[in-house]
């Protein structure tokens, strides 16, 4: 399964950018003398902010491939190597595409997307205010890197595997030497009968056969498909039931009796 996804490069440096400002600002607000101070706390359009930002920014995606490359599937394509497509475009939107397994939940995608937007902006906040020394406005943002990664991961669930469906039977029409059966057959002594039965079109056969009295009808398999041989034994009464084996109520029930043969004068 290949899903994509996108970061715009100057949505995420605007938040980087909008953070600092927000810190700034309260920190001169808190003391009018510390003005200077928060103001080069403050990430702006300065050649030497733009470069440093972009470096972690750039950083920060190549981090994001060490987490993604735990999901990644071989294709055709890749001959056998697990691979990030990865363009960084001109006009700053960064692709993303990944060849992960058929079970990844897509629906999650547009998750992902965001949550790896997100990375990437806590981790520049992160390292700008390590290099502007403020190690305790980072700490927030070190625990919170830790939250983004386990969430990235989660977006990569897999779905359970789909369950095959059998055509099982749901429909078994008997007949006996051919002939509908009104559920009763005679047969003499002696006389084999044919029990063949048929299903509901691309069903699989799953259909077995048992006789309640094996002494008096015994059942065989035929060399013919969906075919039963019925087999008299002795004078009586018995019950002859088609079943399925995978189905309590798909079933048929006929009564055979089987009497003597023709002639027969007890000798």
């Amino acid at each position: 399964m290949i899903i994509k996804f996108q970061i715009v490069k100057q949505a995420v440096v605007n938040a980087v950018k909008t953070a600092t400002y927000l810190k700034g600002k309260i920190d001169e607000a808190s003391d009018p003398k510390a003005a200077k101070l928060a103001g080069q706390e403050i990430a702006t359009d300065d050649e030497v902010h733009e470069s440093t930002l972009t470096k972690d920014f750039d950083t920060a995606l190549e981090i994001l491939k060490t987490f993604f490359v735990d999901y990644l599937v071989s294709t055709p394509q890749t001959v056998g190597d697990n691979v990030i497509y990865y363009g960084d475009k001109t006009d700053g939107v960064v692709e993303f595409t990944l060849s992960v397994s058929r079970r990844y939940n897509g629906t999650l995608t547009d998750a992902l997307a965001r949550l790896s937007a997100k990375y990437v902006e806590d981790y520049m906040i992160f390292q700008w205010w390590l290099k502007t020394t403020n190690l305790k406005q980072a700490e927030p943002y070190q625990a919170a890197l830790g939250v983004d990664e386990q969430s990235i991961r989660k977006c990569f669930v897999m779905s359970g595997p789909i369950l095959p469906t059998v055509p099982y039977p749901t429909e078994l029409t008997a007949k006996v030497n051919g002939e509908g059966v009104e559920g009763e057959i005679t047969l003499e002594k002696g006389e084999e009968a044919t029990l063949s039965y048929s299903l509901n079109s691309g069903a699989i056969d799953d259909i077995e056969a048992r006789s309640e009295n094996p002494s008096i009808v015994e059942i065989h398999r035929c060399r013919e498909r969906r075919a039963f041989t019925l087999v008299p034994k002795n004078t009586g009464f018995c019950k002859v039931q088609l079943w399925s084996r995978h189905s309590d109520k798909l079933n048929f029930d006929c009564d055979v009796i089987v009497t003597e043969e023709e002639g027969y004068d007890g000798i």
